[in-house]
C-alpha cells in the first residue's frame, strides 16, 4: 500500500496482522549555520525533535485532531515524523520496548537517518526527503 496521507497510514497500521503502536516525534526545522550559505551552498535545514509520544492506532482518528493535541502541549513544531512498532497478534509492544524504540527514533532523527520514517508537514501532507 502506498501511503500518501496520515489517514492512510492509520488504515495501513490497523490492517496489519500484528498490533501496531505508532511512534510520533514532533520536530522543528532549524537552518544550519550561515557559513554554508555564505560559501554559495544552498542552505540546509536540520530537524530537531521537540516532543515525542506513542499512540495506539485506535487512539488516533485524524491528523487534525493529533495536531490540535500537539498544539495544547505548547511547543512549536514544523514536521511530524512517524514510524510503527509491532507487537504480536494479540498484544501491543510493552512500555520498555516502546521507550527504547522512541529513544532510537530520536537518535536517528538527530543523525539524519530518517529513511524508515514518514514525515508530514503541519497540514498533514506527506513530505519527501531531498
Amino acid at each position: 500500500m502506498n501511503i500518501a496521507t496520515f489517514e492512510e497510514l492509520l488504515i495501513a497500521a490497523a490492517l496489519q496482522p500484528r498490533q501496531q503502536r505508532l511512534l510520533l516525534t514532533f520536530a522543528v526545522a532549524e537552518p544550519e549555520p550561515r557559513s554554508e550559505a555564505a560559501q554559495g551552498l544552498r542552505p540546509r535545514t536540520t530537524l530537531v525533535p521537540v516532543m515525542c509520544v506513542d499512540k495506539q492506532v485506535a487512539e488516533l482518528d485524524t491528523f487534525e485532531n493529533l495536531a490540535d493535541e500537539a498544539q495544547r502541549m505548547g511547543k512549536e513544531w514544523d514536521v511530524l515524523l512517524v514510524t510503527t512498532l509491532s507487537g504480536t497478534a494479540s498484544q501491543l509492544p510493552d512500555n520498555e520496548q516502546t521507550d527504547a524504540a522512541l529513544r532510537k527514533m530520536i537518535k536517528a532523527i538527530r543523525y539524519g537517518q530518517m529513511e524508515r520514517l514518514l514525515a508530514f508537514d503541519r497540514s498533514g501532507d506527506l513530505l519527501q526527503y531531498a
